[in-house]
């Protein structure tokens, strides 16, 4: 049966580029002055549906800024922080390089890992403990391989090139490091590491619809919880909900937007801070995709929340980008 070629495009969109699963990359964490990633739906082994075993390799890079103060719903600035704060946060800009390799064993298994590379900068500001003045500033900058992620995915044997759902499983594993310091010999509190130091159980669902000749829907929910505390450190629970929907205008070009909810339960242990750690975040990520091809796809995305409660003051971003490539061997 001959497809229609918008159809096809149509089926490209979904296949190579709607969902998350994270955008998983490192503890993830947006803590007082914590690490950041983008949470999309865009990788192959998330929502792709099988035909034949084969290999696929998906990389992202992403660039997330957090500069902005927030307070439970509200920016504030830093001359609304309280008395008695011991710092303040300037910024925590993360670069993240995300490479998912993938391998389909046949049409319903396929096998993943998911290695993260972070370049970090943090810097703050310490005040003193009696006049409130800024005193020293302090900074962090990092290039360093966060917690890889092994996933194995079932696709349900009813899957069609127009439906398919599939369930994910797998461990995020402590290969980052946790003992990043500075150049005075300080070390990074725990949620600027590259790595949580914490072995975390990782579950997923997710599905795809093709709708017409020109559109498709996707959806994907993720659930990443540490199986244990690690140096008196625990990282809280982690829930992700991505809705993406993608429009064909071409044979090769394609409009998309996501809608994504992150909620992340606070962080436990001695090492932790949790009345600053834990939130809500809802963005939405407008962006496009072109096929190079049938084997490779180019993508991008702006992220942007229009919903944020953090617990204490946090940084955040104002927006956030990434750009991709997704080629099947």
């Amino acid at each position: 049966m001959k497809h229609h070629p918008l159809a096809t495009s149509a089926r490209i969109a979904v296949r190579g580029l709607l969902p998350l699963a994270l955008c998983l990359a490192g503890p993830a964490a947006q803590a007082s002055c914590g690490a950041a990633s983008c949470n999309l739906l865009n990788d192959r082994f998330a929502l792709g549906t099988w035909e034949h075993a084969g290999w696929s390799v998906d990389l992202r890079l992403e660039s997330v800024t957090q500069d902005q103060l927030r307070a439970g719903t509200k920016h504030i600035s830093p001359a609304d922080l309280p008395e008695g704060e011991e710092a303040i946060e300037r910024h925590t800009r993360n670069l993240n390089l995300v490479t998912t390799l993938d391998y389909a064993i046949d049409k319903q298994w396929s096998v993943a890992l998911r290695v993260p590379v972070l370049s970090r900068d943090h810097a703050h500001d310490l005040l003193d403990e009696e006049t409130g003045e800024i005193g020293a500033h302090e900074q962090w900058r990092t290039t360093r391989v966060g917690d890889v992620q092994a996933l194995v995915r079932w696709q349900a044997p009813s899957s069609t090139q127009d439906f398919s759902w599939a369930l994910t499983g797998g461990l995020k594993l402590p290969t980052g490091s946790r003992t990043v310091a500075n150049g005075d010999g300080s070390v990074a509190e725990r949620t600027l590491q590259p790595g949580a130091g914490t072995t975390d159980l990782v579950i997923g669902a997710s599905a795809r619809t093709v709708l017409g000749l020109a559109d498709a829907l996707n959806l994907q929910l993720t659930w990443t919880q540490a199986t244990g505390a690690k140096d008196d450190f625990k990282p809280g629970r982690r829930l992700e909900l991505s809705a993406g929907w993608a429009h064909a205008m071409s044979p090769t070009w394609s409009l998309l937007l996501q809608a994504n909810l992150s909620q992340r339960q606070r962080d436990s242990g001695a090492e932790a801070e949790p009345e600053l750690s834990g939130s809500t975040t809802l963005s939405l990520s407008p962006g496009a995709s072109v096929a190079l091809g049938h084997d490779d796809t180019l993508y991008g995305f702006v992220q942007v929340p229009v919903y944020q409660k953090v617990n204490g003051i946090q940084l955040v971003p104002p927006y956030s980008l990434a750009v991709g490539w997704t080629h099947a061997f």
